[in-house]
């Protein structure tokens, strides 16, 4: 006999049950909303009955609420799940977030969690934590009207870098996930106006916009009750000014979500409010749960093993290197590979001579060949310093690719050309630009899954700052068209890369022994530990005269394949003979036929994409101020006379506006003081 359905699917019984009810929570008499609760007046997990005479209709609150106290000794959330209606369909979500989204449905049943961790490996998707707590916790709008009263009223996401605000803003206003996250939430980016909500369900602030005004913060969390998401956490080190900056609003919080991709900083000091157990020989960080913290890990061989990010392969290249240290005196190294204590000079004078040049080339022909077969694909190159940027940009130039840069010195040009190198154009249009070159930390954040291919031409060598880089090609691209199962990676082979590699083979190892049966060829032995590398000198210290690409090498993490510089060398001997140039040295080797069987032509049409919040707010404002301008000079009055009736009639400046109040703006200029042209 087929088990009976726990839910109470027939419209016609819910709308008994619904008139059975007067419409009104059979708890707490309310209105019901449209989403409104059939639930069990004894449990269905002990009597295995749907019958809507054993039935009541609750609000979604009363309704977790019952179920806290029907479960008040029970630790784990998926029991809630008995308890509520199914979902339109099947969310397909990550580990780390289906478990973080059964922590909110216990928050809404009143298990007293005040903090939650999340260790998310770079790529395997954070960005959607923030999205899933203000539709599971924050107060949305019924279709009857009203609120729901929930445990915050506001969400405050804080991000490391200007760009990222752009995305959150994004996550929110994805119209699948608020379809099956049932929620209406926007924010807004906001960098220290008044009222950063702007009538929003919360705002996106950078952590040097807290820095500079921690009191606008401080205040506006005290005013109501806040979520506080702290993105890339690492970058708040412990006793730091961003640390006193953002204490206040961690105190004021109702619920604290810490969100990173690694538990260490690059220069080894402690993060800001992490919590640290001791051992010896010093502090590690704490990552067990209690009753009021919860930890959510999500590793590397996780991500992969659920499709969450693809498998990197890794093409080295050695070199010799030539220099004049601080004395005057010339050295040289014939291999990065083995230039042991010079390696930090070595490499340096490499990335700003012949071999990065080199090295460069060698990236671009097998994106160029990589892109025949897959034309969304798009290339990144991290350079060291402003000044090699340039130079590589003049190097893209000369071999005929265009290009567009994003440096740390430029932040509105950084921003747009960051912008512009997301967007994906129709095949053949010239205003497409699939190639980036940026410096140091300016790829944090750069969500573009085309990201194919990577030039690692950087001397940065600690564990946290190569693996954020390299996830940018780590990333699932699922637009139609995209032909990427993996992420190539072109870098210097020297000791202190291999170092940092040899962690990422660690944590695969698992997915590579449960594929050791299919692989032939012997897999890369190579070990690594977690330890930060060596001091750096000053880059003023030496001049750099020579270097050249000697050799190269492949490893493959997605099957742990490597192939070594002797291999290596007759491979790209028979490449250049069949001019097959580009091509990657494994895949020549093995010859993928699921990249060609899976051939197709991507025939996408641009679509324009809809303004966020904070876009919206700056068109209103901008055509606001260019109408004021305009029939000013029409009429002959000075256009600060205008802004003043504005802000006469409306009591504030527009800054402080919401959207809202901004178009009533609009809408009072066209009546008071209308322009016929």
């Amino acid at each position: 006999m087929p088990k009976e359905s726990r839910f109470l699917r027939s419209k016609k019984l819910r709308a008994a049950l619904w008139y059975a009810a007067d419409g009104k929570c059979q708890w707490c008499g309310c209105d019901l909303p449209s989403d409104w609760h059939a639930d069990h007046t004894e449990r269905w997990a002990e009597t295995k009955r749907t019958n809507v005479h054993e039935m009541e209709a609750l609000c979604p609150k009363c309704h977790y609420k019952k179920t806290g106290e029907e479960n008040r000794n029970m630790t784990s959330a998926i029991q809630l799940e008995l308890f509520e209606q199914p979902p339109k369909e099947p969310l397909n979500l990550r580990k780390h977030q289906a478990e973080f989204l059964q922590i909110c449905k216990l928050i809404k049943a009143g298990t007293a969690v005040k903090k939650i961790i999340l260790l998310v490996t770079p790529g395997g998707g954070k960005s959607l934590i923030p999205v899933i707590a203000a539709a599971q916790l924050l107060p949305n709008r019924a279709a009857g009207g009203g609120f729901h009263e929930t445990i915050a009223d506001a969400i405050c996401w804080v991000v490391p870098r200007l760009n990222l605000q752009k995305q959150a803003e994004d996550n929110f206003e994805n119209s699948y996930f608020k379809d099956q996250l049932g929620h209406q939430h926007r924010i807004m980016a906001n960098n220290n106006e008044p009222n950063p909500c702007k009538g929003m369900s919360g705002y996106v602030a950078t952590y040097q916009a807290i820095g500079a005004n921690p009191d606008l913060h401080a205040q506006e969390l005290r005013r109501k009750r806040y979520i506080l998401v702290l993105d890339e956490f690492h970058h708040v080190e412990e006793d730091g000014a961003w640390h006193r900056a953002l204490q206040p609003l961690v105190d004021s919080a109702v619920l604290v979500i810490l969100v990173t991709g690694t538990h260490q900083r690059g220069d080894g000091k402690p993060i800001a409010f992490m919590p640290y157990k001791e051992i010896t020989g010093g502090v590690t960080p704490n990552l067990s749960s209690n009753q009021e913290t919860k930890v959510i890990e999500y590793t590397r061989s996780q991500a992969l093993r659920e499709g969450a990010i693809v498998p990197l392969h890794f093409e080295w290249g050695d070199g010799e290197a030539k220099w004049i240290d601080q004395k005057g005196q010339e050295c040289s190294v014939e291999s990065l590979a083995e230039a042991g204590d010079y390696t930090g000079i070595a490499l340096r004078t490499a990335l700003s001579t012949g071999y990065a040049h080199q090295l460069l080339t060698r990236c671009v022909e097998n994106w160029k060949s990589h892109k025949i077969i897959n034309q969304r694909s798009k290339l990144l190159v991290i350079a060291p310093k402003i000044k090699q940027a340039n130079q590589y940009m003049e190097w893209l130039k000369e071999l005929g690719i265009k290009a567009i840069k994003a440096t740390s010195d430029q932040s509105k040009d950084a921003q747009a050309a960051i912008k512009k190198f997301k967007k994906h154009y129709p095949i053949g249009d010239q205003k497409a630009v699939d190639v980036l070159v940026t410096v140091a930390m300016a790829y944090e954040g750069l969500d573009v899954p085309a990201i194919t291919h990577i030039a690692c031409l950087t001397q940065f060598r600690t564990v946290p700052w190569l693996e954020q880089a390299w996830a940018r090609a780590a990333r699932v691209d699922d637009q139609p068209g995209a032909l990427k199962n993996k992420g190539h990676i072109y870098i210097p082979d020297d000791e202190l890369a291999r170092k940092c590699v040899g962690k990422i083979i660690a944590e695969q190892e698992p997915i590579i022994k449960e594929k050791e049966e299919k692989i032939r060829e012997e897999r890369s032995g190579s070990k690594g530990d977690n330890e930060l590398l060596g001091d750096q000198l000053r880059d003023n210290s030496i001049i750099p005269l020579y270097s050249n690409l000697t050799r190269s090498r492949a490893s493959d993490l997605s099957n742990g394949e490597t192939i070594d510089y002797a291999e290596t060398a007759r491979i790209q001997s028979a490449r250049q003979n069949a001019g097959l140039c580009g091509s990657s040295t494994i895949q020549l080797k093995r010859f993928i036929e699921g990249y060609l069987n899976g051939q197709t032509q991507d025939q996408s049409v641009a679509v324009k994409e809809p303004f966020t919040p904070s876009e919206e707010r700056d068109v209103m404002r901008d055509n606001i101020e260019k109408y004021v301008r305009r029939y000013a000079a029409k009429n002959g009055i000075d256009f600060k006379t205008l802004n003043g009736e504005i802000v006469k009639f409306f009591d504030k400046s527009r800054t402080a506006m919401t959207l809202e109040e901004l178009r009533q703006v609009w809408a009072w200029l066209q009546s008071n003081y209308p322009m016929n042209d």
